[in-house]
């Protein structure tokens, strides 16, 4: 028997944990922030419809453990949306901090996840963050907290879309499966206050281009995570297409430099 095989025990042992993902462990910051209602409007893919108010989230945690990728940092960019009835958010990107987190919640839930460094710690009222890829610190939160916030809980749907490039290059393999992620949180520790968001320039992951209107608070909180998703419907390939390589690099920037290497001398 090799390893690169599974028994069916082990096989329901994995699925068990795709199925009831854990993230434990969290210390992170938050900060909301009300965007351009245009950029919204651009940004999600159909049938998603923007939410009543244009709002916007941007967010760095570290998790110290979960029951399927180790310990890990992560953070995310999010605008408020609803399917229908079905209110939520549409994460626009998702950097990590290891290639397990990378790919599992690539291959899972089709996260618009990639590899980079993040760094988020506290210090007394103040917090910050930051992320960055290709020598770009593309990310930087900063916050003052000034308020406790009670113990509770949060409950929020994330949509992402499921979806394969085809093989020879011609379009998508299939219609894309739109998934709803419910995410439920533990809160702890919690503090809130006010914060400043920097998006910086970089070809590969164009945060720049999310406008940042007016800043609404931030806030720092622990606790733990916990996910389920489920498929709500598919989308016309087509439809979606223009979207499809939102989570990818600009491959057109590799191209042009191999395009100059061969050119003739």
């Amino acid at each position: 028997m090799t390893r690169y095989v599974k028994s069916a025990e082990e096989i329901r042992a994995l699925l068990r944990l795709h199925a009831e993902p854990a993230f434990l462990g969290r210390r992170g910051l938050a900060i909301q922030f009300e965007t351009d209602p245009a950029f919204v409007r651009a940004v999600l893919p159909p049938p998603l419809e923007p939410a009543e108010r244009p709002i916007a989230s941007v967010g760095v945690s570290s998790f110290r453990a979960s029951n399927c990728v180790g310990p890990f940092d992560g953070g995310a960019i999010t605008v408020r949306c609803r399917y229908g009835e079905l209110e939520g958010v549409y994460c626009i990107t998702m950097p990590m901090s290891t290639d397990t987190a990378v790919i599992y919640g690539r291959e899972l839930y089709a996260e618009p996840k990639k590899l980079a460094a993040v760094t988020v710690a506290r210090e007394g009222n103040r917090a910050s963050a930051s992320v960055s890829r290709n020598g770009i610190v593309y990310i930087v939160l900063d916050a003052e907290l000034s308020e406790p916030v009670p113990d509770g809980e949060s409950e929020v749907n994330n949509f992402y879309f499921k979806y394969t490039i085809a093989a020879d290059g011609s379009g998508l393999d299939h219609d894309p499966l739109l998934v709803c992620v419910q995410t439920r949180s533990t809160v702890r520790n919690a503090m809130r206050g006010s914060g400043t968001i920097r998006f910086a320039e970089s070809v590969h992951d164009p945060v720049a281009d999310i406008p940042v209107l007016r800043v609404l608070g931030a806030v720092w909180s622990e606790g733990d995570t916990f996910t389920r998703g489920r498929t709500l419907t598919s989308v016309p390939a087509d439809e979606f297409l223009p979207y499809a390589f939102a989570r990818m690099d600009d491959l057109t920037r590799f191209a042009a430099a191999t395009e100059t290497l061969a050119a003739p001398r």
